[in-house]
């Protein structure tokens, strides 16, 4: 195992068990984070922590049930931030590539005024994923519905800043939460996820926070692999739930403009 970086990192699992993320736990490990949350929002009969012997950065914890997303990352958040100088938010699906937690904490350390960061996003095809997004508005959604084929995509490449170069650093109102490295002292000052999303757009919530205290950037000097899936489109539940999130975000932050304000 390589010297331990200053880092804690949280993971959220649903209806996963330990061996299907041992890759990830073992990549980290490797690449030198200090300490591994796992959070397990299984219900019970689904949960359990298997043998984590090979793994001793990891601390597990079943909460029983499922508290959402941001709720849960928020029980690691406030045992990490406190100890470790970076977090790291990432999802149970990310394959990492070789150096990135050590090339994005060199960046972090580098850059003082960056308060988070996240590297290119590549998917199980090969292909990049468009990870940095504008502050959305309803529009880009309600798009989505009525005419997607012409309006929609127009504002699907707006919200994805498909018009900017994905192989250029650039500073971002907006970064997915599947792997958001973090200052500590920021999500500290933050108060990690409002808890008021169960899920979807809490991440956009707290990207545009962070906002507020440092600079948001996306580095493309190195990947990881996500094997993103839109299950809120496979879903009727999930569909109500990311209908929900979306109406508390344009409630907070404006339904009709990125001006980057909170309503409440």
């Amino acid at each position: 195992m390589r010297a331990a970086h200053s880092l804690g990192v949280s993971i959220v699992l649903y209806k996963a068990a330990i061996p299907e993320i041992a890759p990830l736990l073992t990549a980290l490990q490797n690449q030198g984070a200090a300490k591994i949350f796992v959070v397990d929002n299984s219900p019970p009969g689904f949960a359990g922590k298997n043998d984590l012997r090979e793994f001793p950065a990891v601390t597990y914890e079943a909460t029983g049930r499922n508290l959402g997303y941001g709720r849960a990352h928020n029980i690691a958040i406030r045992r990490s931030a406190g100890v470790y100088k970076y977090h790291l938010i990432c999802n149970p699906d990310i394959a990492l590539s070789e150096g990135v937690i050590g090339g994005m904490i060199a960046y972090m350390d580098q850059n003082p005024d960056v308060g988070l960061c996240m590297p290119k996003l590549v998917g199980t095809d090969g292909q990049m994923q468009y990870c940095c997004r504008r502050s959305p508005v309803v529009l880009d959604y309600l798009s989505q519905i009525v005419l997607p084929g012409s309006w929609g995509n127009r504002r699907r490449q707006l919200l994805e800043m498909r018009s900017c170069d994905y192989d250029k650093e650039m500073e971002v109102e907006c970064l997915s939460g599947c792997f958001m490295l973090f200052r500590s002292d920021v999500l500290l000052r933050l108060g990690g996820f409002d808890e008021r999303f169960f899920l979807y757009f809490e991440d956009f919530d707290l990207s545009v926070r962070s906002q507020s205290l440092a600079r948001n950037v996306y580095i493309p000097f190195t990947h990881v692999v996500h094997g993103r899936q839109s299950q809120h489109k496979k879903s009727w539940r999930l569909k109500l739930v990311f209908a929900s999130s979306a109406f508390r975000y344009f409630s907070k932050w404006g339904w009709f403009s990125r001006d980057g304000r909170a309503k409440s």
